[in-house]
């Protein structure tokens, strides 16, 4: 049991669940939130909105996300979150791995390529209806935390299996919002940066240069659709491809080259203040 947080449906603390390998449950409830910062993950995550008035900008594209909305975010997907101050934001968000969904999908007999939430971000609207199934499995899930042995676990796995499947079948009923906010520049430049991050010859001059606008212009625009700087999105998918290189079993000195960084100083300092930890600490940690 981890990171105990208020859960106000049953007005006792909600644990972080990490139900078993390759899926884990979380609850938060901000009554002022902050600010998010621009990140992606190794893993799906899937974001279910119980309160508040949030955005999601992910790689040029703005979602809005209103009660009930669902946000499936692939792995790999740099966005961030963009909440009202003044609305309590409350949410569920689950972190899925991609080798657990290809399990579930062997077990139950998916077809894998029908799971577009695998490759793209996707944004769905529930019904009343379809939020209470979510929330009566998760309060079952959260219930069972107390549970020891074997008949814990059991119940545990069962849950969890009911949670997935209620998911897709709110994908297949469910309808999926459209992009509301989308700009073909910005389109433009993120698809650049993602097809050429790894050159270590790629900067704004370059990046100005495929898109045929002012730096100034094009920083502003491309700031105002992702929620933040082209220097710091490039430089976050390099981080993130080098973690990436990392847990492939790549060296450190290999990973960081191969992602895109001319020079292990800057590399380093980089990734300590994104991730507040050294690649070896990183790389330790997987072991």
């Amino acid at each position: 049991m981890l990171k105990p947080q208020e859960f106000t449906l049953y007005n006792r603390p909600f644990p972080e669940i990490m139900i078993e390998k390759g899926i884990e449950i979380l609850y938060f409830s901000d009554q002022k939130p902050g600010y998010f910062l621009l990140h992606s993950h190794d893993f799906i995550e899937v974001i279910l909105v119980l309160e508040g008035d949030v955005a999601i900008l992910a790689e040029g594209t703005r979602y809005n996300m209103n009660k009930g909305n669902i946000a499936i975010m692939p792995n790999g997907i740099l966005h961030r979150t963009v909440a009202d101050s003044k609305i309590r934001y409350e949410r569920y968000v689950l972190h899925v791995e991609l080798d657990y969904i290809k399990r579930l999908t062997e077990i139950f007999d998916i077809e894998i390529d029908r799971l577009s939430f695998l490759y793209e971000p996707n944004i769905l609207e529930c019904n009343q209806e379809s939020i209470w199934r979510l929330i009566s499995i998760l309060s079952k899930i959260a219930n069972t935390e107390e549970r020891s042995g074997n008949v814990g676990s059991a119940l545990l796995q069962c849950y969890t299996f009911e949670l997935l499947i209620t998911f897709l079948d709110i994908m297949n009923k469910g309808m999926k919002i459209k992009t509301t906010s989308k700009n073909s520049v910005v389109d433009q430049v993120v698809h650049f940066i993602n097809d050429n991050f790894t050159d270590p010859s790629l900067d704004m001059e370059a990046i100005t240069s495929e898109a045929f606008f002012s730096s100034g212009y094009l920083s502003r625009l491309f700031k105002s659709y992702t929620g933040t700087s082209i220097y710091n999105f490039l430089i976050q998918k390099r981080l993130d491809y080098s973690r990436e290189l990392i847990r492939e079993g790549k060296l450190i000195t290999e990973a960081y080259l191969e992602a895109g960084f001319s020079d292990y100083t800057s590399y380093l300092k980089s990734f300590k203040k994104t991730y507040k930890e050294t690649p070896k600490a990183y790389q330790d940690s997987l072991i």
